[in-house]
């Protein structure tokens, strides 16, 4: 009688992996990584330039209703009439027309730090928050931002021929004045306001995500430097006086007609080297 054979199995091979296949998996998700993350922080800018353009476009409309409400006029910017400081200004005079305070945000700009009065931002930092300063809280609602108004967009009261030290003429009083698609109303700037002048000049250095230094300029001086600012890849986005809201590249901002008399043949010197390569 044959014996019976029994086929036993020969032990499988170990499933693990080796040290040098275990290398080679992590340095292919190193590859991969070091592929996809500049393209999500790429595509996160984007999406925050988007929907930067969206919070403008929905502050021309706030703009816009408070005009409706005021005989087309822009808010006076200093008291006057039945206005105190605070409800001149456009930061309190728009309040009504608008619930959430985070639309006065950037959404490529965070909040950093305690309350200090007058506090600048940055590329990349908001302005404020603000401490009150003074004992009738002028401060009060300022909170913090990232966009600032073009000074020269204001309705003086009557009989004030000049705000803030400028001269009233130069204003754009209503927001129906004649060639609005060209004269900036709302853009994102490291200040509250400001108010460009023929012969600003561009800031020397690229200000960076450092908090802004007021030797570069200030809001009644060298003002054009607090809206040119590389926040949305050589440029800003703002919201214009006829109400559209679009990027503009930093070269363009000396082209546009901040106040009435402002020179719009542009930056007719060298750009400083960190502006050169961005587009006219």
């Amino acid at each position: 009688m044959l014996a019976r054979k029994h086929n036993r199995m020969r032990p499988s091979c170990s499933q693990a992996f080796t040290l040098i296949e275990l290398l080679v998996v992590i340095a292919i998700i190193g590859i991969l990584l070091a592929v996809l993350i500049p393209s999500l922080k790429e595509a996160k800018k984007q999406t925050q330039a988007v929907i930067c353009r969206s919070n403008l476009k929905q502050w021309g409309h706030i703009f816009g209703l408070y005009a409706q409400d005021n005989e087309d006029k822009l808010p006076q910017s200093i008291e006057g009439g039945r206005l105190n400081a605070q409800q001149a200004y456009w930061i309190v005079a728009t309040l009504p027309y608008y619930e959430a305070k985070n639309i006065r945000m950037c959404p490529s700009t965070r909040v950093e730090g305690g309350p200090v009065n007058r506090q600048y931002g940055s590329t990349t930092l908001a302005w404020g928050p603000f401490d009150p300063g003074t004992t009738n809280d002028w401060w009060a609602d300022f909170d913090a931002g990232g966009y600032g108004i073009n000074d020269w967009c204001a309705a003086p009261p009557p009989g004030a021929t000049t705000y803030w030290g400028y001269s009233s003429d130069n204003a754009w009083k209503t927001i129906t004045a004649r060639g609005g698609n060209s004269v900036p109303l709302f853009l994102d700037c490291v200040y509250v306001d400001g108010f460009p002048e023929n012969g600003d000049s561009p800031v020397g250095q690229n200000p960076g995500n450092e908090r802004w230094n007021t030797t570069w300029g200030m809001w009644y001086t060298q003002a054009l430097r607090l809206y040119c600012i590389d926040r949305h890849k050589g440029g800003i986005n703002g919201v214009f006086l006829d109400l559209s809201a679009q990027k503009i590249n930093l070269k363009t901002l000396w082209r546009l007609k901040w106040h009435r008399t402002f020179n719009t043949a542009g930056w007719q010197d060298r750009w400083p080297d960190w502006m050169q390569n961005f587009k006219d």
